[in-house]
Formats: structure tokens, C-alpha cells, sequence
């Protein structure tokens, strides 16, 4: 048989067992203090990340509004001067000047306007341009000259864009149904 451990060695691992057992409460303390810790800046990252969506969501829809709001200023406030300024007699190199400026205000808005047009229906671009000089009044025969197309394109444009708004066979006119858009 085997020595048995003298009574001092019994101590001796008692108390070894005893520091151990401190140390072991002492580091199961200090983790759950870093745990808490931790769990507190989740939280606050879960805060800040939550407001930060917020922030953007408000973000986008103001830029979503300022752009209907130019998009509206310039049609509303700007285009229908311009559409004044065409019905006087103007000499050539005027109207090319005014058609220039046409064409620049359009290329502003375009981006404004094509992006809120093909959100909502899936028009393309040309089909974008065709449906805002629709709303504007504008003949097929007139949006032909000032695209330089013929009137059958353009028919074929409006055709399409009835089918994408869901007016292809009703008896709905399509710049009232245009103009009922946002």
C-alpha cells in the first residue's frame, strides 16, 4: 500500500484548494463585470443604431421632398412661362435660345422626375418625357417637334404608357389620369 498524506500536506492542499477556489470567485466577478459591461454598450450600440436609422429614414425623405418640390417649382412656376414665352413671335435664333433653356430645365428635373415616374410605374425614360409634356398639355403633334420624332413614335410612347398605368382599352383621358398622379 501507498504512504498516506501526512496531515501537513492536507493543509497544504486545503489551503492550495482554498486559493484556487478565491481566485476562480474572484475571476467569475471580474467576468461578470465585463459581461455588464458589454451588455451596456450593446445596449447603447443598439441606441445609437436605432437613431442612425431614424437620421437616415428622415434623411431620405427630406431629399425625397426637396426634389418634388423642385420638380414641382419648376414645372409649375417656371415651364409655364417658358410655354408663354413660345406663343409670342419670337425670330429663330430666340427660340433656339428658348429651346435651349427648355432643354436644360428638363435635363434639371429629368432626374427628379424619372426617378419618382419609374418607382411608381416602370416608364422609361422617353415614356417619362412623353407623360411630363402630356401633363403639361402638349399635343402629340407639338411633343413630335420638340422631340425631333415623328407623331407616330409619339403615339406609340403614349400607347405604352396607358398599358403601364392600366388605361390601355378605358375610356380614361390619359393626361387627366397624368396629372391624378403624384
Amino acid at each position: 500500500m501507498g504512504k498516506r498524506p501526512s496531515y501537513e500536506n492536507l493543509e497544504e492542499i486545503v489551503r492550495q484548494l482554498e486559493k484556487e477556489s478565491q481566485e476562480r470567485k474572484r475571476v467569475e466577478a471580474a467576468l461578470r463585470k465585463s459581461e455588464a459591461a458589454v451588455e451596456d454598450q450593446v445596449r447603447n450600440l443598439e441606441e445609437v443604431n436605432m437613431a442612425l436609422k431614424v437620421l437616415l429614414k428622415r434623411k431620405e425623405e427630406d431629399k425625397a421632398e426637396l426634389e418634388e418640390k423642385v420638380l414641382s417649382n419648376v414645372k409649375g412656376l417656371i415651364l409655364p412661362y417658358v410655354d408663354a414665352l413660345r406663343n409670342t413671335r419670337l425670330d429663330p435664333k430666340q427660340q433656339n435660345y428658348l429651346g435651349i433653356i427648355e432643354s436644360h430645365l428638363n435635363s434639371i428635373v429629368s432626374p427628379f422626375s424619372a426617378k419618382l415616374s419609374s418607382r411608381y410605374w416602370g416608364l422609361t425614360p422617353r415614356e417619362i418625357q412623353v407623360a411630363a409634356l402630356i401633363k403639361e398639355g402638349k399635343t402629340s403633334k407639338e411633343i413630335a417637334e420638340l422631340s425631333n420624332v415623328s407623331t407616330r413614335a409619339i403615339e406609340f410612347h403614349r400607347d405604352n404608357i396607358r398599358a403601364k398605368l392600366g388605361l390601355k382599352n378605358k375610356k380614361a383621358n390619359l393626361r387627366s389620369s397624368l396629372l391624378s398622379l403624384p
